[in-house]
C-alpha cells in the first residue's frame, strides 16, 4: 500500500458520500485514509450520507478487530461533522431549518433561513423575493397562540408565515384587522395594546408574563424563581448573560427584526467580569 494508491481509493470513494454539498469533503477524505491505514481492503467500495445534519457512514467488516477500528473512526468524523459546516466547511453547529436539520455556519445559516421585510409599497418579501403585496390579501388567519399566520390572495391560495422568522410580528400588526375573523381581531387588538416592557432584553414585547422577542418569563416572587435566583436582579442578569453568549446565534439571526420597540429604560446587568464568571459554570 503507497500513497498513491491510498489517494485513488479516496478520490474514487468520495463520490460514494451522499451530502448535501462540499464543506465536508476534508473530513471525508480524512476518514477514507484512517480506514486504509487502518487496514480496509481498498478494493471495497465505502459508502455514507448526511443524516440529520451528521455525517453517517456504512461499512462493516467480519473482522472483529477491524471493525472496531473501523466504529471509532466512524464515530470520530461524526463528531466533527456536526461542528462543521456543510456548504464551507469553516465552524458550524447542528440547526434546524423549518422541518430539517442540518450543520451550518452562521452565515450559510441565515442565507438559508427567511426574513421577513415590508417595503414602502407594502409587497411583503423573504430574502429580497416578493412573496404578496398586502393589498392582494383577500383573508388572513392566524392561530390562537399567534405562532403560524397565513395569508390568502385569492380563495385557496395562501402563503404561510412563521414567529420564528424575523419581523414576523411587525407583518401581523401591519395586516389589516379586517381581514381576519372578528375574533382574531379582538386577540390581535388585545396583543398589540398590552405590551409590556423586557427587563431581560429591553423590547416592548411581553404579552401574558412571557417575552415574545427572548421568550424568557417575567419575574415573579414565588416558585422556582425565588429557589433558583433568590431575588429578581439574579435572574434577569443569568437572562442577559445567556442571551449576550448566545450559542445558537438566535440573536443574530434576529439583530434586524422591527417587531418591538426598543424600551429606553433598559438596563443591562452584568459586568465583564460576571459574564466570565458565568462562562466557567457552562463551558
Amino acid at each position: 500500500m503507497n500513497k498513491e494508491e491510498i489517494n485513488l481509493f479516496i478520490e474514487r470513494n468520495l463520490t460514494n458520500f451522499s451530502v448535501n454539498s462540499t464543506g465536508w469533503n476534508d473530513l471525508i477524505r480524512k476518514l477514507l485514509y484512517e480506514f486504509a491505514v487502518a487496514g480496509w481492503n481498498m478494493e471495497h467500495r465505502v459508502f455514507g450520507k448526511e443524516k440529520f445534519g451528521e455525517l453517517r457512514c456504512y461499512t462493516y467488516s467480519e473482522d472483529e478487530t477491524l471493525n472496531d477500528k473501523l466504529k471509532k473512526i466512524k464515530s470520530k468524523y461524526s463528531e466533527l461533522s456536526v461542528r462543521t459546516c456543510e456548504i464551507c466547511g469553516e465552524e458550524g453547529k447542528l440547526r434546524t431549518i423549518g422541518s430539517w436539520q442540518t450543520t451550518l455556519c452562521l452565515n450559510h445559516f441565515l442565507e438559508q433561513q427567511p426574513v421577513i421585510e415590508i417595503d414602502d409599497k407594502q409587497n411583503v418579501k423573504r430574502n429580497n423575493e416578493t412573496v404578496l403585496n398586502i393589498k392582494n390579501i383577500v383573508k388572513a388567519e392566524v392561530e390562537y397562540d399567534f405562532q403560524r399566520l397565513w395569508l390568502f390572495i385569492n380563495k385557496t391560495e395562501s402563503v404561510y408565515f412563521s414567529w420564528q422568522e424575523p419581523n414576523y410580528y411587525l407583518l401581523l400588526k401591519t395586516i389589516p384587522l379586517s381581514l381576519f375573523s372578528e375574533e382574531s381581531q379582538h386577540e390581535i387588538s388585545v396583543l398589540f395594546q398590552n405590551l409590556q416592557d423586557c427587563e431581560v432584553c429591553g423590547h416592548k414585547a411581553v404579552y401574558r408574563k412571557s417575552c415574545l422577542r427572548c421568550h424568557n418569563e417575567t419575574w415573579n416572587d414565588s416558585g422556582y424563581f425565588v429557589q433558583d435566583y433568590g431575588e429578581k436582579s439574579n435572574y434577569i442578569k443569568e437572562c442577559q448573560m445567556d442571551i449576550f453568549i448566545d450559542e445558537d446565534d438566535y440573536e443574530k439571526y434576529f439583530k434586524n427584526d422591527r417587531s418591538f420597540e426598543k424600551s429606553p429604560d433598559h438596563q443591562i446587568l452584568f459586568t465583564s467580569d460576571d459574564l466570565i464568571e458565568y462562562k466557567k459554570l457552562l463551558f
